[in-house]
This record gives C-alpha cells, sequence and structure tokens, in this order.
C-alpha cells in the first residue's frame, strides 16, 4: 500500500513538471512554420546570399554603402566574405580569418553571429536562452492594423527584443531592438524564398520611440540569393 502512494505521488510530480507552451512560444513556433518550417532550417545547405547596407545621415542621405557575402554550408558553420575578400568563417564558437588580423577576432563573431541573428528569424527564437513574452494582438505606432507582438530577452544581456507578426500569415513584418532606451525599428517591407524558407528581400530601419511609430529612417537593407558556385 505505501508502495502503492509513493508511486502516485511520484508520477504527480513529474507530471506536474512538464509546462504547456506559452502564447509567444506558440506564436513563434506558426510563424516558423509560415517561414518553411524547422526542417528546413535545421537542414540547411549550401545558403549564400549578399546584403547591401545603406547608412543614412540626420537628412535621410545615404552616405555609405556596404556589400557584405554570407554562406552557410551548413547550419553552425557561416562565411563572411568582405569588401576586399576577406574571408571570416564562424564555426561553432570558433573563429577564422583567411589572413591575420590587426584587430581583435571576437569583433568579427559579434558582426557574424548578429548577420545570423537578424537574417533568420522567426527561427533564432528558438534559440537556447530566448525568455519570450506575449504581449498580445494590437495596432503598434507604424501599423493601423493589428499584429500579434512578443518581447524577447536574454540572460547577460539588457537589449529588450520586440516581434511583430501578421496575424493570419504568421510572417515576421517588423522587430526592434530597445538598447539603452533607444529603440530601433526594422521593417520587413518584402520578403522571398530560397531553399525552401521564406526569408528578407528589402528592409529599412528606423529611429523610433517606445510606442513604436517612426521618427526617422536611418538605414536600408537590400538581400539578393546567390547560387552556390
Amino acid at each position: 500500500m505505501i508502495y502503492r502512494i509513493v508511486f502516485i505521488v511520484l508520477t504527480a510530480s513529474l507530471g506536474g513538471c512538464s509546462t504547456p507552451k506559452s502564447q509567444g512560444e506558440l506564436v513563434v513556433e506558426e510563424s516558423i512554420l509560415a517561414h518553411g518550417g524547422l526542417n528546413n532550417y535545421t537542414n540547411l545547405q549550401d545558403f549564400r546570399y549578399e546584403k547591401t547596407s545603406y547608412t543614412l545621415n540626420a537628412q535621410e542621405v545615404i552616405n555609405d554603402t556596404l556589400v557584405q557575402q554570407f554562406e552557410i554550408p551548413r547550419l553552425g558553420t557561416t562565411i563572411l566574405i568582405t569588401e576586399d575578400s576577406l574571408r571570416i568563417t564562424l564555426q561553432n564558437e570558433n573563429i577564422q580569418t583567411s589572413k591575420e588580423l590587426n584587430s581583435d577576432q571576437q569583433n568579427y563573431k559579434s558582426i557574424v553571429e548578429g548577420a545570423n541573428f537578424v537574417f533568420f528569424q522567426p527561427f533564432k527564437l528558438k534559440d537556447k536562452g530566448a525568455q519570450i513574452e506575449y504581449l498580445g494582438l494590437k495596432s503598434p505606432g507604424f501599423s493601423e492594423e493589428p499584429l500579434e507582438q512578443i518581447r524577447v530577452t536574454y540572460p547577460n544581456s539588457s537589449d529588450i527584443w520586440y516581434f511583430f507578426f501578421d496575424h493570419e500569415t504568421k510572417y515576421v513584418l517588423a522587430n526592434a531592438v530597445d538598447h539603452n532606451r533607444k529603440v530601433s525599428l526594422i521593417l520587413n517591407d518584402s520578403l522571398q524564398w530560397h531553399k525552401n524558407l521564406l526569408v528578407h528581400s528589402r528592409r529599412r530601419s528606423f529611429l523610433s520611440n517606445s510606442n513604436f511609430e517612426l521618427i526617422r529612417l536611418q538605414a536600408s537593407y537590400k538581400y539578393k540569393m546567390l547560387s552556390v558556385e
């Protein structure tokens, strides 16, 4: 009898350990499915694209252009090719460069990791450590239509990220980051399919406020999908 009671208590305790997925996590999973599915992302191979960044001054005039190429032979390995043909390879946590550099290699590691985080949304929201809070279906300052919104934070970082999803298609329409009370908001103006994934085509970055109203255009980005030679 005692053993039976212990068994029942233990079974109930183990059953209580599993927590249901939050509404925010469910929105992310629906968006991942809409963008091609987790299986296509985790089995990514020979993915290559060119990113052109246009930085604007306070008068919204282009004052700098940067062209970068990214190659992902497999998930976990990213090669950044700069305009001067420098090849920077990030494989898991290890960084290698095609020539010796005077600058800190960790800076390039941050650049590549940041590029992957931005480009592969919403898939990167499944990364370990992401704390997701569902904010509801409401109209942010930049949109008259209500959008599903989540708030995302990470351990050891004070940055606060926000993601905005189309209520019907579940596509990621925009994201914002609050960095030391300065808010940058990026609109995904157009998307494109490549290697069975729905990814960026054109984006614009704005200085914003806490209500996500657009204040000033800061930069724009163009993504061109490339074939692997």
